[in-house]
């Protein structure tokens, strides 16, 4: 039976703020769902988005 996780609602205000959430969130799909294919998709999309960010191309988020 999947756990039942607690969600915070937290305004955002930034794309980096979006970005460090998304982390967040992304560290522990890592942990508990490893194998998860939705978990991998998931990376890899916050991936790109903090390659976005660091590198300053919004583009890649097309």
């Amino acid at each position: 039976m999947p756990e039942i996780v607690k969600v915070e609602r937290i305004d955002r205000r930034s794309l980096t703020d979006l970005v460090n959430r998304a982390g967040d969130l992304e560290r522990v799909l890592r942990q508990r769902y490893r194998r998860e294919a939705l978990a991998e998709e998931f990376h890899e999309r916050f991936v790109t988005a903090r390659r976005a960010l660091t590198g300053r191309r919004p583009d890649l988020l097309d």
